[in-house]
């Protein structure tokens, strides 16, 4: 066994004669424990909370789109969809046609933006699992239907399809017709019945509803044309090489982005909170640091005399100070790992009981989410941190209370 480490060893489990060196350590370890735990908590907080805005943002963003690089519509044979559907990375695509229109249902009216898509849509957007009442359906024997948002819904107080009444005035600008000289012909109009509502998030609630792609085709006179192809991609895809290889395919007359670059600044401003909380964290740490350079310290005055045994012995001030360096990583490596394991302890526990709640929230609990790279990060941060304040005690005191001079 490594002898500084040795002796490291019983220092730190031997009784003392100074009871303040006691104290002190037990203050070095517990807030060492305390800043670990209190940064495996907060990251796996955020890693919750950023996974969430990503599911929730999803269903509507989907991992990759394709949009015209000029203009607002393109032609599908502009763009090679089979091709695309080839790659590897690729689940499904859909047309997209999306517009704002205005909605009516008897005296109640709102603007809205419709999504028109091809019936695989609603398998990418798993909107079995987002639908709040009805069915998540297109198309039924009597023609197209449509999906709303469920705030829109309830403003609208539209009801379900019955089989046979048409509810919902759908009135759209017909692309081309000046509001002014065209007149009532500047907006095309369509009845249709309503399929249900889904429920997302407040924003996608109010705002959206997703029609037959041909109906908004026939609708705005599209002609064919269409505003986006949007893509789903495989489990475990890394999106940006996937937009990187369908871009290869659209050329340059598209641009090709995936849901984190469409939402890049969103995703910047989570990530950015998140270091800067880690940061923040570190700095606290960094400060309970000098409880381990007081502890070091006082240990060190009050093994002067074992220290010159030993060097009358023959031991050499590297061999002495490597006893109190590796006294003070020890202090830090009980604390980080009863920090460590209380972290997760705690992140566990809200896990599973969900004991801090979220009120008037999509969730009822904050979400945890632990990754291994912050465990890995969180231990290098704070084992940097023990290094850096054992090393500065020893570097500022060892030759004065070890050696005596």
């Amino acid at each position: 066994m490594n002898l500084p480490f040795l002796f490291a060893r019983r220092y730190l489990l031997a009784k003392r004669s100074a009871n303040a060196v006691n104290i002190i350590t037990g203050i070095s370890i517990v807030v060492v424990a305390v800043v670990t735990a209190a940064m495996v908590v907060v990251l796996s907080t955020l890693n919750g909370i950023t996974e969430l805005v990503d599911k929730l943002y999803s269903p509507f963003d989907q991992d990759v789109t394709i949009t015209p690089a000029e203009g607002k519509t393109f032609a599908r044979d502009s763009l090679d969809l089979a091709k695309v559907l080839a790659l590897p990375g690729v689940q499904a695509a859909s047309w997209v046609i999306e517009e704002n229109v205005l909605l009516q249902s008897g005296d109640q009216q709102a603007v809205a933006t419709v999504k028109g898509v091809e019936p695989q849509y609603l398998a990418m957007s798993a909107m079995t699992q987002n639908m709040y009442d009805g069915d998540p359906i297109l198309h039924s024997e009597n023609g197209p239907l449509v999906i709303l948002g469920a705030a829109l819904k309830d403003q609208l107080r539209v009801q379900h399809d019955d089989g046979v009444l048409r509810p919902l005035l759908i009135s759209a600008p017909v692309r081309g017709r000046k509001m002014m000289r065209d007149k009532e012909k500047a907006f095309e109009q369509e009845r249709v019945a309503v399929a249900g509502a889904f429920s997302i998030n407040m924003e996608f609630d109010q705002q959206f509803a997703i029609a037959p792609i041909d109906l908004m085709d026939s609708l705005l006179h599209y002609g064919g044309s269409v505003n986006a192809v949007e893509i789903k991609a495989t489990p475990n895809t890394r999106l940006e090489d996937l937009a990187s290889d369908v871009s290869a395919i659209a050329g340059s007359r598209f641009n090709v982005k995936s849901r984190y670059e469409k939402n890049a600044l969103m995703y910047r401003t989570n990530a950015t909170e998140k270091w800067f909380t880690f940061a923040v964290l570190a700095f606290i740490g960094l400060i309970g640091a000098f409880n381990i350079i007081a502890s070091l310290t006082l240990m060190m005055i009050e093994k002067q005399r074992d220290m010159r045994t030993m060097t009358g012995m023959g031991a050499t001030y590297t061999f002495v100070r490597g006893v109190f360096f590796a006294e003070g990583m020890l202090i830090v490596a009980v604390g980080t790992f009863a920090g460590l394991v209380l972290g997760l302890l705690v992140c566990g526990l809200q896990e599973w009981t969900g004991l801090v709640g979220l009120e008037n929230s999509v969730v009822e609990s904050y979400p945890i989410k632990v990754l291994g790279s912050d465990i890995a990060m969180i231990f290098c941060a704070v084992i940097a941190i023990g290094v850096l304040a054992t090393w500065t005690s020893l570097r500022g005191l060892g030759q004065r209370y070890l050696m005596g001079r």
